[in-house]
């Protein structure tokens, strides 16, 4: 049936009110079927003689009220094949006399079919929506956080958790930007337009209220039948210095800013609550507005695994080990590091160390060709062998390439790399 219309008609009879037959039209699916010997014949002469009550009781209901109900009709074409058809009559009104209007049987049902299984998949549909509309209030009220879902265009608020009435003190129909500290309206309307291009965008930090307090606000668009808005989810700053301290012991955040390998600190959901200088560099940001309240799989790519995979390992073993994997920077640049993790109550603090430097130095069989190819170059050079020479040439090879890799085990202090290879200077 692919590319017949199923609402068209089998057959479509003009009638006049004594119900002969005028003219007659016929659909492409039974076009093999000439209707012409019936023109000037009762329609009562070409159907099985079981239907002719209903075909009488179905003619005189639509000259009475107008249209008749749907009536099975045993119809014989003239080619003397009968086909079970379920017809309905229209009046023309006055003297026009009327229209019988017929389908096959097996099109009637699967167009009852079709309706069925899209009135199903409509319920279905409306009580998935019900169901996420539920979760949606449910997690959206019970969030500790403030979360508001603001315009588009006005960043009028058009709904904001509880949270946000109790912290905040703002609810519907506010305009959020004027909430905001002038100097923060900038970089975060700038944010808005990133989420707006891109479905998401790294907090900001802005400053909101009369206390102006320091809050982190990430957002996310969130598309609807009437217009797009913005989601966002505002975090405390001073709450994330809280929720980062042990009861016993403080994270020492001046020692962490001075690692030379990447530190982040992640809660069990991936989202960065702490991160060191020398992660920011690695991933080319800006500033740490731009990496806390965001989720670490932003920029971190696992070799083999997802980061859902990887905080699974976390929690089951409890600490991880030079697990190899990439990050990618704002700008483009892909960094190889190594991950070392361990756990304290609901924090992951992790090491990233970058690697890519340790990755592109010679391997032994390099070293071996390095030191081949200056033997022959300077053999060529003096046309004759000089064992002297020769030893030197490869100690100095030799003596470079682990001079490199004490620098990147010693993160590019040359005093502790000396002390590593048992150096006399550095």
């Amino acid at each position: 049936m692919t590319g017949v219309n199923l609402a068209q008609p089998d057959v479509t009879i003009r009638l006049d009110r004594d119900g002969i037959i005028q003219d007659t039209i016929v659909s492409e699916r039974i076009a093999s079927e000439t209707l012409r010997p019936w023109h000037g014949r009762r329609w009562a002469e070409t159907v099985a003689q079981s239907a002719l009550d209903k075909l009488r009781r179905m003619v005189q209901d639509a000259l009475t009220t107008g249209v008749s109900a749907f009536t099975p009709i045993g119809q014989r074409f003239p080619s003397g094949l009968e086909m079970p058809l379920e017809y309905t009559a229209v009046s023309l009104g006055g003297d026009s006399g009327l229209i019988a209007i017929g389908r096959q049987y097996h099109v009637v049902s699967e167009l009852e079919s079709r309706l069925l299984a899209t009135q199903k998949a409509m319920e279905q549909n409306h009580w998935k929506l019900r169901d996420v509309e539920t979760r949606y209030n449910v997690i959206f009220n019970a969030a500790i956080d403030p979360v508001l879902l603001i315009e588009v265009d006005t960043l009028r608020i058009i709904d904001a958790n509880p949270a946000a009435n109790r912290t905040l003190g703002i609810g519907p129909n506010w305009n959020f930007l004027t909430e905001i500290a002038e100097i923060d309206r900038a970089p975060f309307l700038a944010m808005m337009d990133r989420a707006r291009e891109y479905g998401q965008a790294p907090g900001v930090i802005v400053h909101l209220g009369a206390e102006r307090r320091s809050w982190i606000v990430r957002t996310a668009t969130v598309e609807s039948v009437d217009a797009p808005s913005y989601l966002l989810y505002l975090t405390q700053v001073g709450s994330i210095d809280r929720l980062a301290e042990t009861p016993h012991r403080p994270v020492c955040a001046p020692l962490i800013s001075k690692l030379p390998d990447g530190f982040v600190i992640i809660d069990r959901d991936g989202t960065i609550r702490e991160a060191n200088t020398a992660f920011l560099d690695l991933i080319e940001a800006a500033g740490a507005e731009m990496v806390l309240g965001a989720r670490l799989d932003r920029w971190l790519l696992s070799e083999g695994t997802g980061l859902a995979t990887l905080l699974d390992l976390i929690r089951s073993h409890g600490s991880l080990k030079m697990l190899p994997a990439t990050l990618n920077g704002e700008h483009g640049a892909a960094t190889a590091v190594e991950i070392s993790a361990g756990t304290e109550g609901n924090l992951i603090g992790m090491i990233l160390r970058d690697v890519s430097r340790r990755l592109n130095s010679p391997s032994p069989a390099t070293i071996e060709d390095s030191i081949r190819a200056a033997l022959q170059s300077r053999r060529w050079a003096t046309n004759q062998p000089n064992l002297p020479d020769a030893v030197d040439t490869a100690t100095a090879i030799i003596e470079r390439h682990y001079i490199l890799e004490a620098l990147d085990h010693a993160a590019g202090n040359r005093k502790a790399a000396a002390a590593t290879i048992g150096l006399s200077r550095p």
